[in-house]
């Protein structure tokens, strides 16, 4: 594992904080917080390179407030200088840490993602049963309260590990330090850029022991949600305990209780948003509910005036990519009649 010693002089330069923000400011530039830091950017962004290079740079509070994504998720918006910093942090842990992660780890790495995730939870399904000839069960996992779980001395200790650089590890300490779940000093915020790239290096403990420790063979990871697949359902049932003993002891988090079990694969498997049968793939029930709730939502509001049909057309096309991904041919059609349908009658 590469060591890496002195980097902060070359991360915080002037050249990259303004490329910081120019990929932080991508498809913002209409929202009220990023225009007003726009208004006097060249002051803001020269101010931030000094608090950065003189480390006396503090990260801000953050603003709370709730979505419903399905279920109501718990945000924490950072100021926009501190996004920039985000920015410009996260080019250098992924860096730093990319080449160590496990191959099967999908969340929120370049050329992965949910539909690299299932072709792959795919492919290894009919390795494992012999082209869909053999039993095949999979093991479903799922953390309590991952984001808000987190303990900062684990993952700051994980990060010195490979990080040397007194300084830059003095502003990852600033980042991490300054949100904490219920007072304790532990948690992420929901949403950050950084957040989702220290998932990724908190889980990375857990996906090294699970296969150079116990050897697991067909194990995919994505962010909190985790699958080991096997012929032999004993070999899935005696692998919970020692999983569960693991996450608790190095890295404080708990297995959550309802969401772990042992799925035969032949009646289909929840992941990623899809139910994935041996011969074809469809959405999962409560997700085509939502989809065309919001569409319909969408119509009303456009024929009140209150959207504009770009919105509602990307609403739609986003959508019809998700479907895409799926056997949906009949779901799609409807989708797209329901549109042609509301927006004329």
């Amino acid at each position: 594992m590469r060591i890496w010693h002195s980097y902060y002089t070359e991360i915080i330069t002037l050249e990259r904080v303004f490329k910081a923000w120019e990929e932080f400011s991508k498809g913002k530039r209409g929202k009220a917080d990023v225009a007003l830091f726009e208004r006097n950017l060249e002051d803001n962004l020269f101010t931030l390179y000094e608090l950065l290079k003189n480390k006396t740079y503090k990260h801000g509070a953050y603003k709370a407030f709730y979505i419903r994504d399905p279920k109501i998720r718990h945000i924490h918006k950072a100021y926009v200088q501190d996004r920039v910093v985000h920015h410009l942090t996260s080019k250098v842990l992924e860096r730093i840490f990319e080449p160590t992660f496990y191959a099967h780890s999908y969340s929120c790495r370049k050329n992965k993602g949910t539909h690299k995730g299932i072709k792959t939870f795919i492919k290894l399904a009919r390795k494992v049963s012999k082209n869909n000839t053999s039993p095949l069960y999979v093991l479903k996992c799922d953390i309590k309260k991952f984001f808000a779980s987190v303990d900062h001395s684990i993952l700051l200790e994980i990060l010195n590990k490979s990080i040397k650089d007194v300084d830059f590890i003095w502003l990852l300490n600033e980042i991490i330090l300054r949100f904490k779940t219920e007072g304790e000093a532990k948690g992420m915020p929901i949403g950050n850029l950084t957040s989702q790239l220290f998932a990724n290096i908190y889980m990375n403990p857990l996906d090294q022991y699970m296969k150079h420790v116990l050897k697991t063979k067909f194990y995919i990871r994505y962010a909190d949600d985790f699958l080991v697949l096997s012929q032999d359902k004993n070999y899935l049932e005696n692998l919970i305990p020692v999983i569960k003993v693991f996450l608790e002891k190095e890295l404080k988090l708990t297995l959550h209780p309802n969401k772990v079990e042992i799925r035969n694969y032949y009646l289909g498997v929840d992941f990623l948003g899809y139910i994935i049968f041996p011969n074809f793939v469809i959405p999962r029930t409560k997700t085509k509910r939502r989809m065309f709730r919001k569409i319909y939502k969408q119509i009303v509001a456009y024929r009140r005036g209150q959207q504009t049909y770009e919105s509602l057309n990307q609403t739609v096309q986003s959508y019809l990519g998700y479907l895409s991904h799926a056997n949906t041919y009949r779901l799609s059609q409807e989708l797209k009649n329901q549109v042609l349908f509301r927006l004329t009658d």
